[in-house]
């Protein structure tokens, strides 16, 4: 009895390190999307239902096991409706092994109370360890009165034994998993936020000059294989020093920070923008020809002089761009010049009074 109550509560935490490895590059809250809250919740039905596969039984139509903690963590993490979305599967699975009878009816109804229960609990607003404990008194008051309407088997005094065991196990097991379940999520975080260092500008959160050499590499390998049309526009900040003298490092750092949403807002939204210097921004344009990209850099460039920039609560200032754009295959039949031949086209724009876009023209070459 005490090794299969022990197996099943492996199951569990076996499950939970399994279900690790496929959440690393996913966010678990109570704020994510509707679809991902119907697919947790999903997920922790799935492992209730193993969990009953794996049972204790213990009359020929009675079983125990642990299948309530997945709720448990449905509600934890991700809120009501995960909850209610795991009692169901749960519930609905009780009559797949036990067919339509007044325990299964039982063992649904108690499932989607746990459910109800868990999510109400949850929404408290007092601390976890609060909410918790709430939890496992709603547990044990809901498995004792569903006790109450389950035809007495003859051995009531050794069944009664092992629900003790059980209250304990749950007990135990239930607070072990949720720790553990923490000590997953937030390696997670750590592990995203590991990630996003390495691949994003930690000021704009914009690619960083890495994640730029990786995606051009990509891009530019899917353009020649698909026979596609590719840009590229280099962005500079015009006189920002002189911004830095001026208004101190801190406003510099606010502007950059302003001309992120812009630059994503004017552009299309499988473009990729990267912060590559700084106040130099690289823009790759997949599958857009010369004059699409020149149309796009104009907006941009408007867009940018047009805008308002605050430095401080009261104090906003006007900035301007100059962008250079290169192009493959009209303008270079190398792909990999496009960054070079972009930045002489900047040069040429800076050269020629700045707040202008220049498209790079090899046989003039933009000077």
């Amino acid at each position: 009895m005490v090794l299969s109550f022990f197996q099943n509560a492996c199951i569990l935490i076996a499950s939970m390190s399994i279900v690790q490895h496929f959440l690393k590059d996913k966010r678990i809250s109570r704020d994510m999307s509707l679809k991902s809250k119907l697919l947790w919740g999903f997920c922790n039905g799935i492992l209730g239902i193993i969990l009953m596969i794996n049972s204790v039984t213990i009359t020929s139509d009675t079983f125990i096991d642990f299948r309530y903690i997945p709720i448990l963590f449905s509600a934890l993490y991700s809120g009501f409706l995960s909850s209610i979305v795991s009692s169901i599967m749960i519930g609905i699975f009780r009559f797949l092994i036990l067919g339509v009878s007044n325990i299964s009816i039982i063992g649904l109804i108690t499932a989607l109370l746990m459910g109800t229960g868990f999510g109400i609990i949850f929404l408290l607003k007092s601390s976890k360890k609060s909410q918790y404990i709430y939890c496992l008194l709603f547990f044990i008051i809901l498995s004792v009165a569903s006790s109450f309407v389950v035809p007495v088997p003859k051995n009531a005094e050794a069944v009664s034994q092992t629900l003790i065991l059980y209250f304990a196990g749950y007990l135990i097991v239930s607070y072990l998993s949720i720790k553990y379940a923490d000590y997953i999520m937030e390696k997670i975080k750590i592990y995203q936020s590991l990630k996003n260092e390495a691949t994003k500008d930690y000021l704009t959160g914009l690619n960083n000059v890495r994640q730029f050499d990786n995606s051009f590499n990509s891009i530019s390998e899917m353009a020649i294989r698909k026979d596609e049309e590719l840009s590229m526009l280099l962005i500079d900040i015009d006189f920002f020093k002189k911004i830095n003298d001026t208004y101190g490092h801190n406003a510099g750092d606010t502007i950059l920070k302003s001309l992120a949403p812009i630059l994503i807002n004017t552009c299309r939204t499988y473009d990729v923008i990267s912060r590559i210097g700084g106040e130099e921004f690289s823009i790759i344009l997949l599958d857009c020809s010369d004059s699409k990209a020149v149309k796009i850099a104009e907006r941009l460039r408007k867009n940018v002089e047009n805008n308002d920039f605050y430095i401080s609560d009261n104090e906003a200032i006007k900035i301007t761009i100059s962008i250079g754009i290169s192009s493959y295959p009209k303008l270079t039949s190398q792909i990999d010049n496009l960054l070079e031949n972009a930045d002489i086209a900047l040069y040429g724009a800076k050269n020629n009074g700045r707040n202008k876009v220049v498209l790079f023209n090899n046989e003039k070459n933009n000077t």
